[in-house]
C-alpha cells in the first residue's frame, strides 16, 4: 500500500485594495458622462483624453450646485429632452460633446435648463406631464445604487408599462455602458 501525500496549496490572504479615497463628485461626473454617451452618441468612441475633456465640462455643470444627485437626475431628463427634440424632426442634430457640454453653448446642455423649467411650471398643474423622463431618471439612480437584475427588470417593466420605448432604449444602451465601464 503506497501513501500519497496531499499538500496543501498555500491560500494568500492578501486583498488588492486601490489606494486613495474615491471622490463621490467625480463619479457622478463619469455616471453622467456615461449615461449621455449612451443616450446621444451612443454609437461613437471617444479617446481616454476626449472623456476627461467631457467629464471636466460635466463637472462645470456641477459646480454652481449642492446637490449632485438632484442634478444628475435633472440632466437626465434635460438630455431626454434634447434626444426627443432632435428625434421629432429631419435636419435636426446635437453638436459634438466638447461644444454640448460647455455650459457657455447656449445650444447645449445649458440651453436645455429652459426646456426642464417649462416641463417643471407644467408639471404644476398635470403632475404626470413628461413622466417618462422622470421615470427613466429614477430608474438609472436606481441602478447605479443598486446595479442588480431585479432593478433592471423592474424599471424595464415601468418604462414599457408607460409605452416610452425610445427611453428603453436609452435606458438598456446606459445599463450596458455602466457595465462596461464599471
Amino acid at each position: 500500500m503506497t501513501a500519497v501525500r496531499k499538500f496543501k496549496t498555500p491560500v494568500s490572504h492578501l486583498r488588492v485594495i486601490k489606494g486613495g479615497k474615491s471622490n463621490p463628485k467625480n463619479n457622478i461626473v463619469e455616471n453622467t458622462w456615461t449615461f449621455i454617451h449612451a443616450a446621444l452618441w451612443n454609437n461613437n468612441e471617444f479617446s481616454y483624453k476626449e472623456k476627461t475633456q467631457f467629464e471636466n465640462l460635466i463637472a462645470d455643470h456641477y459646480n454652481t450646485f449642492k446637490n449632485p444627485e438632484k442634478v444628475f437626475e435633472e440632466i437626465i431628463e434635460r438630455v431626454c429632452l434634447a434626444k426627443r427634440y432632435v428625434n421629432r424632426k429631419r435636419g435636426r442634430y446635437i453638436a459634438k460633446p466638447i461644444d454640448w457640454l460647455n455650459i457657455h453653448y447656449y445650444a447645449g446642455l445649458t440651453g436645455t435648463e429652459g426646456w426642464y423649467q417649462e416641463v417643471s411650471l407644467q408639471r404644476i398643474t398635470v403632475p404626470d406631464y413628461n413622466y417618462g423622463i422622470t421615470l427613466l431618471a429614477k430608474a438609472i439612480t436606481k441602478y447605479l445604487q443598486e446595479p442588480t437584475i431585479k432593478t433592471i427588470v423592474t424599471h424595464r417593466k415601468k418604462l414599457i408599462g408607460e409605452k416610452q420605448f425610445d427611453l428603453l432604449q436609452i435606458f438598456n444602451n446606459s445599463i450596458i455602458n455602466f457595465q462596461i465601464n464599471n
